[in-house]
C-alpha cells in the first residue's frame, strides 16, 4: 500500500469511478470513464493498492474508489483495430491482384483456357530421369523448391541484401513462369506479376510437374531448348543415360548456358560443374568424398555438338506458319495452345517424333547441314 493523492492522477489513462455515500444503503454505484485529470473537492490522500485506490472526502464524508479502466475492454478494443487492419490489406492484394490479371499479356491462359500441353511421351520419360539429375538443378536453382510455395522470402531477402543485379531471388517455379507467359523484360511491375503467377501455379500443379516442365522448357544454349535435347546436344545421349558428373555441369550451366558452355571454353564448364557439385554437398545431395572423385574425372563431350545444334533445334520448333495460328509456340517438348484442338495436337506430336528420329538419323551418318536440309 502506498500514498497516492487524487489531483496527481496522469492525464493518458481512463478510470472507473465507483462513487458511494454513508447514507445510501444500498450503496449504489455509478461508472464514469474519464480522459481528463480528476478534480475532486477538498482533495486529500488515498491509500493505492496494485488495482485501485479508494479514500474519503474531508467535508461531504463520500468514499471514492478509482478503478483502471478495464483491461479486457481495452485487449477487445485493440484486437478491433488489428483486424480492421488485415481486412484493409487484404481487400488491397485483391484489388492489386485484379489489376495484375488486367495487364497479363495476351498469350496468359486467362480463367485457364490455354494450357501448357505435355505429350504423354514426354511424361513417362521424364520419370526414368536420374535422380541426380533434379538433386543438381534444384541445389543450384532454387534449394527450398519443395518448401515454398512459389516464392522463397529467404532468396528475395538475400538478392536484395546482397545488390546482386544479376537477381539470384528467383525459384524454378517463378523461372517457369517466366519462360512460358511473360517477356524478359526487368521492371518491377513484370516481377510482381511473375510471383503472382508463381504461388497461383503451384496451386494448379505438383512440385515435380513443375520441375519436369522446367527442364523440358528452359533454354540450354546454342538454340537447344529442354533437357533431352540439352543432353543429346552436348553428350549425345539420352538424359536417364547421364552421369552425375554431366548432370552437375548441366545444372551448372543453366543461369548462362551460352557464356558456361563447355563447347566455347571447356573450363568454363567445369568450373560450373564444381559450383553445382558444391551446392549439392551444401543441401546435403552428395558427400564431399563423391564431389571430389567426380570433379577430378574428364568430362566426354559430344564431337558432333557444334556442327547439329541447327539440326536438333529445326527437329524440335515448327515455323509459326507451318503451324496456321501465330499463338501457338513450340519450344523444347512443350506447346502453349488452346486445348479443345486435341486432334490437330495429336497430329503436331507425331510429326515431332518423326522429325525427331530423322534428326538423330541425321547426326549419326554425320550429314552436314546443308545435305540435311535437302534430305527426305
Amino acid at each position: 500500500m502506498a500514498l497516492f493523492a487524487a489531483h496527481s492522477l496522469p492525464l493518458d489513462k481512463s478510470f472507473i469511478l465507483r462513487y458511494s455515500s454513508p447514507e445510501e444503503s444500498n450503496r449504489e454505484s455509478i461508472r464514469i470513464r474519464f480522459r481528463f485529470r480528476l478534480r475532486l473537492p477538498n482533495p486529500t490522500f488515498y491509500f493505492f493498492s496494485s488495482n485501485s485506490f479508494r479514500g474519503r472526502n474531508r467535508v461531504n464524508g463520500r468514499v471514492y474508489s478509482f478503478y483502471p479502466w478495464n483491461s479486457s475492454q481495452r485487449r477487445l478494443r485493440n484486437r478491433l483495430n488489428l483486424n480492421a487492419v488485415f481486412l484493409f490489406m487484404f481487400v488491397a492484394i485483391l484489388l492489386y491482384i485484379r489489376l495484375l490479371f488486367s495487364l497479363l499479356p495476351s498469350d496468359f491462359p486467362q480463367r485457364w483456357r490455354w494450357l501448357v500441353v505435355f505429350s504423354e511421351e514426354a511424361d513417362a520419360r521424364s520419370s526414368s530421369y536420374p535422380s541426380h539429375l533434379w538433386q543438381a538443378v534444384v541445389a543450384s536453382e532454387d534449394r527450398r523448391f519443395f518448401r515454398h510455395c512459389g516464392i522463397d522470402p529467404v532468396g528475395i531477402a538475400r538478392a536484395v541484401l546482397s545488390l546482386s543485379a544479376r537477381g539470384g531471388g528467383s525459384t524454378i517455379t517463378q523461372q517457369l513462369v517466366k519462360n512460358v507467359f511473360l517477356t524478359t523484360e526487368r521492371t518491377f511491375s513484370r516481377k510482381i506479376m511473375e510471383m503472382v503467377l508463381a504461388v497461383i501455379l503451384e496451386r494448379m500443379m505438383s512440385k515435380w510437374k513443375i520441375l519436369n516442365t522446367y527442364l523440358n522448357k528452359i533454354y540450354w544454349g546454342h538454340g537447344i531448348y529442354g533437357i533431352e535435347s540439352a543432353s543429346m546436344f552436348y553428350f549425345g545421349k539420352h538424359p536417364f543415360l547421364l552421369s552425375l558428373g554431366e548432370s552437375a555441369m548441366l545444372a551448372g550451366i543453366i543461369p548462362s548456358p551460352e557464356l558456361r558452355s563447355p563447347l566455347r571454353d571447356p573450363s568454363s564448364g567445369m568450373v560450373s560443374q564444381a559450383r553445382a557439385l558444391r551446392k549439392m554437398v551444401e543441401v546435403g545431395y552428395l558427400d564431399i568424398d563423391t564431389a571430389l572423385l567426380i570433379v577430378n574425372q574428364p568430362l566426354h563431350l559430344c564431337v558432333f555438338g557444334p556442327e547439329c545444334a541447327e539440326g536438333l533445334l529445326h527437329s524440335l520448333s515448327f515455323p509459326h506458319g507451318e503451324l496456321g495460328d501465330p499463338q501457338k509456340r513450340c519450344c523444347g517438348t512443350s506447346v502453349v495452345k488452346e486445348i479443345w484442338d486435341w486432334e490437330r495436337e495429336s497430329r503436331i506430336w507425331k510429326v515431332r517424333e518423326d522429325m525427331g528420329k530423322w534428326a538423330v538419323r541425321v547426326r549419326q551418318r554425320d550429314f552436314s547441314i546443308t545435305t540435311f536440309g535437302k534430305s527426305k
